[in-house]
């Protein structure tokens, strides 16, 4: 096939695929076990309240912490797994500072919390304590021992998390990135834009596409952020705490030649949706024209590789709507606190599910030797 038949023929395909009219052969639905369903969604309460407690724990073992003082000097200080176990059950029930202190006082025993004589501002001042942030991150991948041997196929994608309540991204984005494209705007469409800036917090999850377990995230700068530098911190992230990875499923927005090199170069697969305007000249990077030959030649297959990248959008969806209230807190470093906390709460979450579904062995859940640090703060 020759250079020009061969960019005549992608582009074709491309819009047909676009527009649908590709004659794409759809797999068939997985069957349900609704026994193994109803189980899971009976002992879901439960089920996370343990996991919690045990994750916490696990991530406690060996530290050499045992209380840390949060506050200025002469406060009674508190200990940090507690507050730990507090943060994550307070937005796995979702309610705010004061409330919780008093739903808390009812699982104090099922988490293991032994003094709960706290002010709710002890709690809200645990979004910002280091120890507190470092035992999250050894949380985080905690989580993900029971899977991290099993999951070899990872996707990525963006959402936005509203700040406030009057707000909601799929409403919003529209507007939001429309002001953001336009050039020569009067001052009022620019302040009208720095105040969407501050209603929604954008992050970048990748997760594996058998489990649905989230496996690295970056927080962005604003909403606008172009998402296509983050590939590379994530799998990165990836790469080094999983054994293995076979394919990687991305969308249009992180597609460049330097992300399916970087892909290749970890002995996976890209399968990142190609654009119209995009040339499959390789200008140095084989694995970016090899990924469009196959696009060309064998479409389908390459088009059921690509699409567990839609299990991404369905654990941004379930994120959301599990913990549906907005992100609280003000301060910056809390915002990425509470973001973080929410996602270990789905893993969690997600891990209790998968044990009656799928059969996944939680005796994993254990001290890591050496817990990888989480890069929260991934500004390109």
């Amino acid at each position: 096939m020759t250079r020009q038949t061969l960019l005549e023929e992608f582009k074709i395909l491309v819009k047909s695929v676009r527009s649908r009219e590709f004659p794409y052969r759809a797999k068939r639905a997985k069957r349900i076990r609704w026994s193994d369903y109803d189980a899971a969604q009976r002992n879901e309460y439960p089920d996370v309240i343990h996991l919690i407690a045990r994750t916490v724990d696990a991530a406690s073992s060996g530290t050499g912490f045992e209380r840390v003082r949060l506050d200025a000097l002469g406060r009674e200080s508190c200990s940090r797994p507690d507050l730990v176990k507090a943060v994550l059950a307070q937005q796995y029930d979702g309610r705010c500072n004061r409330v919780s202190i008093g739903y808390l006082s009812l699982l104090a025993d099922h988490l293991g919390i032994e003094d709960l004589d706290w002010s709710y501002k002890t709690l809200e001042r645990s979004y910002d304590d280091p120890d507190v942030m470092a035992m999250l991150n050894d949380a985080f991948f905690i989580t993900q021992l029971p899977v991290r041997d099993l999951e070899h196929s990872f996707a990525a994608d963006g959402t936005c998390h509203p700040t406030t309540i009057k707000q909601n991204w799929e409403s919003a984005k529209d507007e939001i990135l429309r002001l953001n494209s336009k050039r020569g705007k009067s001052k009022k469409k620019c302040s009208k834009q720095k105040r969407k800036r501050r209603e929604f917090e954008k992050t970048i999850l990748a997760a594996g596409t058998t489990f649905k377990i989230i496996s690295s995230f970056a927080i962005a700068k604003t909403p606008f952020a172009n998402e296509c530098p983050y590939l590379r911190p994530l799998l990165d992230q990836i790469a080094g705490f999983y054994a293995y990875v076979e394919r990687v499923c991305a969308d249009s927005a992180f597609l460049s030649r330097e992300n399916c090199t970087l892909v290749e170069k970890r002995g996976a697969v890209p399968r990142i949706f190609p654009k119209v305007s995009v040339s499959p000249k390789a200008k140095g990077s084989q694995a970016w024209r090899r990924m469009l030959t196959e696009f060309v030649n064998d479409t389908q297959k390459w088009l059921e590789e690509y699409h567990p990248r839609s299990i991404i959008e369905t654990i941004n969806s379930t994120l959301k709507r599990t913990q549906p209230t907005p992100i609280r807190r003000k301060l910056v470093i809390r915002k990425a606190t509470e973001i973080l906390v929410r996602i270990c709460v789905y893993n969690i979450r997600q891990l209790a599910y998968l044990k009656h579904t799928r059969g996944i062995d939680l005796g994993k859940i254990r001290p890591l030797e050496r817990p990888p640090t989480l890069l929260n703060y991934i500004q390109p």
